[in-house]
């Protein structure tokens, strides 16, 4: 195997949850979605059975091929048609990585220091990022047991400092354009889950391989909570249609936090916490994308692909960042939601479907 270290179920949830829940803390995109008013944390709710849905194929795929991950099995089913596969899924990692790390870079650029060169952050986070990725997957999930506690830890303590800014009635009147808007922003904030091919690709590595269903189960929960206690607290603040202007909603509300004028500005620690999240996030996919293109070639190791993978994500960072408003309209839920469906629900099931009548692969317990 070309990894030879190995990953706790505890690990793998909460690098799942790192990797969704930076997203909620960043721009939290399920206000811009439909329903697109107070509703939305109703989409929040709908998301967990939804990612089960989603993550139907992959699951009874990993089942059925419980030793190979996603780049591997396609191969297995559909033969030389899945090295096809294969390229499309390392394009989703690298392309998912450059659009992480271009938010990470605006971020800094449009919020904290608009002076200091782009080029100069996507270079900086790439770096530490190689260097957990060329240390492996334990590494990577040693990292998640630290900072994912931080960042809970971090959310409860905000939503609880912000309970006197807070109108729950700003959540009324529900359901007000009916269940179907925020089951359409349901799906969106669903297929943002793109962590649900990641765990494709790390079953194979899970030390306790019984424990796969509950990956799926307890990272999903684990996220809606905390996305659902971002959204609730973002909207009780500041109202959906006033929440919807801030370009950081999340951020801008950590700053209303005031206690008896001692305790405040706290957003230069939540600036360092989301930091370190999308530093992990980063390092996460820059990962998947080194390994799974080790698995696609055939090589042994992944490690002397990490520098050459590097050198493919800064230039495509900046490459699209020019293009800020493009990216964000692309992860928005008219593209993205499609987008993310291809690669979590399409591919799987046709491969699902055709490991049956191939009969290829064994369907385990």
């Amino acid at each position: 195997m070309i990894e030879g270290g190995r990953i706790s179920p505890k690990q793998l949830i909460l690098l799942v949850f790192i990797n969704r829940i930076i997203i909620a803390i960043t721009y939290l995109p399920v206000l811009m979605a439909p329903p697109a008013n107070q509703d939305a944390w109703l989409s929040v709710v709908l998301m967990v059975p939804i990612e089960l849905l989603l993550s139907g194929p992959v699951y009874l795929l990993a089942k059925r091929f419980p030793d190979q991950t996603i780049i591997q099995y396609s191969q297995t089913i559909v033969g030389k048609a899945g090295k096809l596969i294969g390229i499309l899924y390392i394009w989703l990692f690298i392309h998912f990585t450059a659009i992480t790390l271009s938010y990470f870079c605006e971020f800094f650029n449009t919020a904290s220091m608009p002076e200091t060169p782009f080029l100069f952050f996507a270079i900086s986070l790439i770096i530490f990022a190689a260097y957990a990725a060329h240390s492996g997957i334990e590494v990577v999930g040693r990292i998640s047991e630290i900072v994912a506690p931080i960042f809970m830890i971090a959310i409860m303590i905000f939503a609880i400092l912000l309970v006197k800014e807070m109108d729950l009635k700003a959540l009324t009147p529900v359901m007000e354009k009916g269940l179907f808007p925020s089951l359409h922003g349901g799906l969106y904030a669903s297929t943002l889950t793109i962590e649900i091919v990641g765990i494709a690709m790390l079953l194979p590595y899970l030390n306790d391989q019984q424990k796969a269903k509950g990956v799926f189960i307890y990272s999903f929960l684990l996220i809606s909570i905390f996305f659902l206690l971002i959204t609730i607290t973002v909207l009780s603040v500041y109202g959906a249609q006033l929440a919807k202007n801030h370009t950081f909603p999340f951020f801008s509300t950590v700053r209303q936090i005031n206690v008896a004028d001692f305790l405040e500005r706290l957003d230069s620690i939540n600036i360092a916490i989301w930091s370190i999240g999308m530093y992990v996030k980063i390092a996460f996919y820059y990962y998947l994308t080194a390994f799974g293109t080790a698995q696609l070639l055939n090589l042994k190791d992944y490690k002397p692909l990490v520098l050459p993978v590097g050198s493919i994500i800064v230039p495509l960072t900046v490459l699209i960042s020019p293009n800020y408003l493009e990216v964000r309209e692309f992860t928005s839920y008219r593209i993205f939601t499609w987008y993310s469906v291809f690669f979590l629900l399409v591919i799987p099931s046709i491969l699902l479907l055709t490991a049956i009548i191939r009969k290829k692969g064994e369907r385990q317990g």
